[in-house]
């Protein structure tokens, strides 16, 4: 039998006044007179049997119990809200979302899977920005942005999104003129990419790989993951790249796995926003549970498997 839940009038007033800092703000977001939104904090209150604010003559301010329990009540309310938009659209007109993102993980991670978002959530209106618009796009009209790092930017909050790992990939032709990646020893005459940014990946691949020779074959240096991944499907050079940036291309046979290896980056995927901003949007919560129901739906490559 489940537990009783605690009021929902009490629970609209307490998440308004905590999240705004004022009963009287929150009392004109619900619509309802100071007194009401104080009487319903107060029955919420002594249904818990706890205080969730101290009072004072003009302002008021969480307990630490109260600031304990906010995260509850807002996830719960924030669930609520996606998935009521996800299924139902959004209650007035149509749902908006900026997302920026960088060119590699637009180019061969999100436009392939772009049609099913539209498809799941043909109300809300994506609009999808890279690095090269960053400066057209004023920081306040962006809801997300997802980046590759550590995890650590000065005046955001970074949220864990993807952890990723780099495979060995080449063209078929690349696979029927130079066979599978065996061992170091195969990497001295086959041509390869290297990705800046990514520089040590051959090197962790294999740590005891001896300097090249004289008549090792030359290596391309490219900027970005999407111009290797492209360049290694459509030549004959093989590519150490973040594997879920060549999933949809390994999928569809333009690429293939050559070594039963994966790499573990030393960075990940992160979901940005900026610091004192308000919980994220419906929208916002519908299109982070549809990326990770990517991954999901379809996994990680199994190299060997």
């Amino acid at each position: 039998m489940r537990t009783p839940l605690p009021p929902l009038p009490g629970l609209l007033a307490y998440e308004a006044t905590a999240r705004l800092g004022s009963i009287t703000a929150a009392a004109d977001e619900l619509g309802l007179s100071s007194s009401a939104v104080s009487q319903r904090i107060r029955v919420l209150e002594t249904r818990l049997g706890i205080a969730l604010f101290e009072r004072q003559a003009r302002s008021i301010r969480l307990t630490p119990m109260g600031q304990a329990y906010l995260p509850t009540v807002r996830g719960a309310f924030d669930d609520l809200s996606a998935g009521t938009t996800g299924l139902f659209g959004p209650a007035a007109g149509r749902g908006r979302l900026t997302v920026r993102v960088q060119v590699s993980y637009a180019m061969t991670w999100l436009m392939p899977r772009l049609q099913d978002f539209h498809d799941c959530y043909p109300h809300i209106d994506l609009r999808v920005v890279t690095a090269i618009w960053a400066n057209e796009v004023p920081p306040h009209e962006v809801d997300l942005e997802i980046r590759h790092g550590n995890g650590r930017w000065a005046g955001f909050t970074a949220d864990l999104l993807h952890e990723d790992q780099a495979v060995v990939v080449g063209s078929p032709a690349h696979l029927e003129a130079y066979g599978p990646l065996t061992g170091p020893a195969d990497l001295e005459h086959r041509p390869r990419v290297h990705v800046i940014g990514y520089d040590d990946l051959w090197q962790r691949l294999f740590p005891h790989t001896p300097p090249p020779s004289r008549g090792a074959e030359a290596t391309i240096t490219l900027d970005t993951t999407v111009a290797a991944t492209q360049f290694a499907a459509t030549g004959l050079h093989c590519a150490l790249v973040p594997e879920r940036f060549a999933r949809a291309a390994v999928r569809d046979g333009r690429l293939v796995v050559l070594h039963d290896r994966l790499v573990p980056l030393r960075q990940s995927h992160y979901l940005l926003r900026r610091e004192g901003e308000a919980h994220m949007t419906p929208e916002g919560r519908t299109f982070v549970q549809w990326l990770i129901r990517q991954d999901i739906e379809d996994p990680p490559l199994q190299p060997g498997g």
